[in-house]
C-alpha cells in the first residue's frame, strides 16, 4: 500500500513541469502585424497572471515570414526558452514559393485564438447578400473583384474554395490581392472591389462606422454580435478560420518541453487570457500539440489541392 502511495505521489510530482523562468517569442513579422498582436497579447496575459514575468518578443520581418522562420530553425537549436508564433500563412506561403523551410522544421505546440473569415463590401454596395453575390459571380465571372493578402493568402484559398462549392472553377475567381488589411479596406470602401475577405476585426470600424456590411461568416454557427448568416446556412459547406499557434525548436526532447507545454496550459485557463480573448474579438481555438499538429497536416493538405486547382502551387 505504502509502496503504491509514493508511486502515485512521485508519477503526479514528476509530471508537472514548472514554467520557464524565462521566454523569447519570435515573431514572423513587424510590429502590428497580426502574428505581433498574437505574441503581444501571450506576453501580457504571461506576465499579468504571473506565469512567466520575463518575456521578450523579437519581430523578425520578411519572406512571408521565411526569415524568421529560417533564423529560429538555423540559430535556436536546443534552447527550451524559445517559441515561434504562426499562423495559416505561414502554413500557405511555402507552398506558393517553394521556401526551403516549412512549420514541418520546427515542433507546433499548441494552437491558440482565431477568427473566422467574414465576407464583406461596402454598404451602399449593389450586392445585397451572399446569394446575390453568387448569383453575379455564375452570371458573369469576371465582372466580381474579389479583394484580399498576397496571391495565396487565407482569404484567396477561402474564396476559391467558396467558387469550387458553388460548382465553378477555382481560376474563375476574379482575386485581386493587397500587401496588407488596410489596402484590403481600401479597395472595398473606394470600390475598387466589389467583395473582401478577412478577420472580423479587420472590417469592424467599418461595420460599426456604417460603412461596410457582412454577407456571411464562415463558422460553424452563427457568432455572437454579428448579424449574418453562416455560409453553411446558405449552403456552402465551408467553415475557415485565421488562426494562430506557438512552436518549438524541432531539437527539444519531451522532457525540455515539458515547461513551455505547463507554461500554454496555465496561460489558456487563466483570466487575463480570456478577457483579452473578448477584449480583441478573438476566438478560443485552444489545441494541444498532437491535435494541432493533425491541423495543420490538413489545413497544409486541403491548402495544396485547392493551390494546384488554382495553378500557384510550387
Amino acid at each position: 500500500m505504502l509502496k503504491t502511495t509514493l508511486a502515485l505521489i512521485f508519477a503526479a510530482t514528476t509530471a508537472f513541469a514548472a514554467p520557464p523562468e524565462r521566454l523569447e517569442i519570435t515573431v514572423p513579422g513587424g510590429p502590428g502585424s497580426g502574428l505581433d498582436q498574437a505574441a503581444r497579447g501571450i506576453e501580457e496575459a504571461l506576465r499579468s497572471e504571473g506565469i512567466v514575468r520575463n518575456v521578450q518578443v523579437v519581430n523578425v520581418p520578411g519572406g512571408g515570414g521565411m526569415v524568421a522562420l529560417s533564423q529560429f530553425i538555423t540559430t535556436k537549436d536546443g534552447d527550451p526558452n524559445v517559441a515561434l508564433v504562426q499562423g495559416a500563412g505561414t502554413v500557405f506561403f511555402p507552398l506558393t514559393n517553394a521556401t526551403p523551410v516549412s512549420l514541418a522544421d520546427v515542433r507546433p505546440l499548441a494552437r491558440l485564438a482565431g477568427e473566422y473569415e467574414v465576407i464583406a463590401v461596402r454598404a451602399d454596395s449593389e450586392i445585397t447578400s451572399l446569394e446575390d453575390l453568387m448569383a453575379r459571380f455564375k452570371a458573369d465571372p469576371g465582372s466580381i473583384a474579389w479583394g484580399g493578402g498576397s496571391p495565396g493568402s487565407t482569404e484567396n484559398i477561402f474564396f476559391a474554395r467558396l467558387g469550387k462549392i458553388a460548382g465553378m472553377e477555382p481560376r474563375q475567381v476574379n482575386f485581386i490581392p493587397h500587401p496588407n488589411t488596410g489596402e484590403v479596406v481600401v479597395s472595398a470602401l473606394n470600390g475598387q472591389v466589389s467583395v473582401v475577405g478577412g478577420g472580423m476585426q479587420d472590417f469592424l470600424p467599418q461595420v460599426e462606422g456604417g460603412k461596410m456590411r457582412i454577407l456571411a461568416v464562415a463558422a460553424p454557427e452563427r457568432l455572437e454580435g454579428i448579424d449574418a448568416p453562416t455560409l453553411r446556412e446558405l449552403g456552402y459547406d465551408i467553415v475557415f478560420a485565421n488562426w494562430r499557434g506557438i512552436s518549438v525548436h524541432k531539437s527539444l526532447s519531451d522532457e525540455d518541453v515539458a515547461p513551455m507545454r505547463e507554461m500554454i496550459e496555465t496561460m489558456v485557463k487563466s483570466d487575463r487570457w480570456h478577457e483579452m480573448l473578448a477584449e480583441r474579438g478573438w476566438l478560443d481555438f485552444y489545441l494541444p500539440e498532437a491535435e494541432y499538429q493533425q491541423f495543420i497536416a490538413d489545413e497544409e493538405s486541403a491548402a495544396k489541392e485547392i493551390l494546384t486547382e488554382l495553378g500557384i502551387t510550387q
